[in-house]
């Protein structure tokens, strides 16, 4: 009598597939990992202008003719993390040969006075690198510091409210200052370019304080005489000093 076969056959073809396409998968990585179609020929970056793209692929620690599978790009971003200037970084790959990088810097927003010299903080108050009068930037005095070097953030007590008071203001306004002064009581006292004091008090309707100060500059100022000072500690009812000349 006769009888069907077991699927021992079956079990055993179902074996040498999955043995084939072990080893076809073996294969493909080991040409894709030896092969020199992969090696990196090329970087690219995008969102950095303080940087260039060498001193990036430097810091990065990645090289051309690396296998572009083989490099950490996870590595290369911590490393890129510790640049001072950089906020964050992140690293692809594009096939068949390149890497490209992703950075958002931060970005300078005032001057510190640091050991007979400045240096620059982000809104984080990072510091950033050494710098000078001469960059534009608006000055903060009048805080006490402990600065642990550049990448890392600076501590002090009132350096977050001074910053914060900072992002406030216009840029039109910040702009023609040319410091910001924060008294023992946290009382803020802005002076612009041309020597105009303004007395902000406490770091309050910060917006409004500055549209009125903008407004008296623009609108008070007289041939002949000096805005010696603005006080806006009550800013709707401003105290206008003037030096006359």
């Amino acid at each position: 009598m006769y009888r069907p076969r077991t699927g021992a056959p079956r079990k055993k073809n179902h074996l040498v597939q999955s043995v084939f396409f072990i080893l076809l998968v073996a294969v493909a990585a080991y040409v894709t990992l030896q092969s020199p179609i992969f090696e990196i020929r090329a970087f690219a970056v995008t969102g950095s202008r303080q940087l260039t793209k060498e001193e990036l692929v430097k810091f990065s620690g990645l090289n051309n003719g690396e296998n572009l599978f083989k490099v950490n790009l996870s590595e290369a971003e911590e490393k890129l993390s510790l640049v001072p200037l950089i906020k964050k970084a992140t690293l692809q790959r594009v096939l068949p040969d390149k890497i490209v990088i992703n950075v958002v810097e931060r970005k300078a927003v005032a001057l510190i006075p640091w050991q007979n010299s400045f240096i620059k903080v982000d809104s984080d108050g990072v510091y950033l690198q050494k710098g000078q009068i001469a960059s534009a930037l608006p000055i903060i005095t009048g805080l006490e510091l402990k600065v642990n070097g550049p990448g890392k953030i600076i501590e002090s007590e009132n350096l977050p409210m001074a910053l914060n008071a900072l992002s406030q203001l216009p840029r039109s306004l910040t702009m023609k200052l040319s410091e910001m002064n924060i008294n023992e009581a946290g009382q803020i006292y802005l002076y612009t370019i041309d020597g105009v004091q303004a007395r902000m008090g406490l770091p309050k309707e910060l917006p409004y304080k500055a549209s009125v100060f903008q407004q008296v500059l623009s609108s008070l100022k007289q041939p002949g005489d000096k805005i010696e000072y603005v006080d806006l500690s009550n800013p709707r009812v401003p105290v206008v000093k003037y030096t006359r000349q």
